[in-house]
């Protein structure tokens, strides 16, 4: 008999396993600001999220540490089994348990009161009569050996290695804490380099489009003036391949910001198949700073300073750790022996000491060690050196570039203005027969040209604004400026 209820279950199932792409498909496209797509790459870009691996892998690293300052308990079991009896080689120790067995007749004699050389008479006679028995070995009837002991170490002193063991993991933690700042600082300034791109080629894709109408309005006023007969009928065409080149651009700069928006979107740490939408616009605000205070800034904020501080740390206790080799190393013991019943010679069941080592030539590898960290201690003063000369030039120049964008942005206006009323006078003209064509195409390009160029300095100006910041390694603060800047 069929079942006439199994097809409608098929049926809700399959829908149910499609509503969750009919939803994908169907949202609406997700707007952000610059706040937003920074806060989605400090949560899902993979190369934060990557560092932060680094970071609770030292976390752990660090912890560890701890636990050499307590003891360690280890058990250690196992069987073992002889193919044979094993036996005592009365040859090696024969003689001994003479010379033993001599020494008791001996001291027999003398509690019986017997002279001297009555004792040396019975040991004599001892010795001599042992010494002419055969060596015969004494075997140990067992050959099955079961072992379950649970050994304890309590480290005492050990030259400090220990406390430079944690030293050096908490310095690699901070370390790596440090160079997850820097990288967030890198993911920032590649965000917000994509993110405007996003917003300059949105504004450039509207001059296009703008551009793009204007040449099909120049081309009709064209045909028309052809059919009245105030211009000649070829000066059509080259209305014609300017509306084709401004809509070949127009498809250009479209691919363009398509692209651009996939970058953002992995910069941000999201699947191609998210749509979003910047709804920001660029405007000029002045920003005035001083590069003596940002320089000072850079020091106290930029990670590659910290970094080198753990580093400085880390050398130093790498010092300490090869300075404890040449100091004595104390640990307490203790150990139980779950088994020690069943040996030959019967051990006490637990047993405690205190045991010493210290190592007293090592063929001057230690030695070399040590003078090695000296060296190594002298490169990350050079490193530090290097660093910060390093940053005040790149906050100097991040800074002149601010100064030479903002000018080359001022200057760019009157050009936009002047490139504008030049197109409107020479549409008036073409209108009254006064100009060519070729006139009006021109003025338009021009105008075109000067309008993106306008956007692109202001776009470098954002840029060179976020690189500054981004140098003092105040990333917080860049964006808080460009956010402003933005609307």
């Amino acid at each position: 008999m069929i079942n006439k209820h199994k097809p409608t279950l098929i049926t809700l199932l399959f829908l149910f396993l499609l509503i969750p792409v009919s939803v994908i498909h169907a949202q609406s496209n997700v707007t952000v600001t610059l706040i937003a797509a920074i806060d989605s790459a400090m949560k899902n870009n993979s190369k934060i999220r990557q560092y932060n691996q680094v970071l609770l892998e030292k976390n752990m690293m660090q912890k560890a540490s701890t636990g050499n300052f307590l003891p360690s308990i280890d058990v250690m079991g196992g069987y073992t089994y002889f193919s044979k009896n094993s036996e005592i080689n009365m040859e090696t120790v024969k003689e001994s348990m003479d010379d033993v067995a001599g020494k008791y007749g001996a001291v027999i004699a003398k509690e019986l009161g017997l002279s001297d050389e009555a004792q040396q008479i019975i040991y004599d006679k001892i010795v001599t009569s042992l010494g002419k028995l055969p060596a015969y070995n004494i075997t140990i009837d067992q050959q099955n050996y079961p072992n379950l002991n649970i050994v304890a170490t309590q480290p005492i002193y050990m030259g400090g290695k220990i406390i430079a063991g944690k030293r050096f993991a908490d310095a690699e933690y901070n370390y790596a804490d440090a160079e997850l700042s820097k990288v967030k600082n890198e993911i920032t300034k590649e965000v917000i380099e994509r993110y405007f791109g996003v917003v300059l080629l949105q504004q450039v894709v509207k001059v296009r489009e703008e551009v793009v109408k204007g040449m099909k309005h120049h081309e009709r006023d064209a045909e028309k003036a052809i059919e009245i007969g105030v211009i000649p009928s070829h000066e059509l065409l080259r209305a014609k391949v300017a509306v084709a080149n401004a809509e070949r651009d127009f498809i250009d700069d479209q691919n363009k910001l398509e692209l651009a928006l996939l970058s953002l979107k992995s910069s941000m740490g999201l699947p191609e198949l998210f749509n979003i939408e910047v709804s920001d616009s660029m405007e000029f605000k002045l920003i005035n700073e001083e590069v003596d205070v940002l320089k000072k800034e850079a020091v106290s904020q930029q990670p590659i300073f910290s970094m080198i501080e753990q580093k400085k740390t880390m050398v130093d206790q790498k010092h300490a750790l090869e300075v404890s080799e040449f100091l004595p190393q104390i640990a307490a013991w203790g150990q139980y022996n779950a088994f020690n019943q069943d040996y030959p010679i019967t051990l006490p069941p637990f047993m405690v000491g205190v045991q010493a080592h210290i190592n007293l030539f090592h063929g001057f590898q230690k030695y070399n060690k040590l003078k090695a960290t000296k060296y190594l201690k002298k490169q990350v003063e050079f490193a530090d050196k290097y660093a910060h000369e390093q940053i005040n030039l790149l906050v100097d120049k991040s800074w002149r570039e601010v100064i030479n964008k903002r000018e080359r942005y001022l200057k760019m206006e009157p050009t936009v203005e002047l490139a504008k009323k030049n197109l409107e006078i020479n549409e008036k003209r073409f209108r009254e027969g006064l100009s060519k064509s070729i006139d009006v195409i021109d003025a338009r390009l021009l105008y075109e040209g000067a309008e993106v160029e306008r956007l692109k300095s202001l776009y470098d100006y954002y840029i060179a604004l976020s690189n500054l910041y981004l140098a003092t390694g105040n990333s917080q603060k860049a964006v808080e400026i460009l956010s402003s800047m933005s609307k």
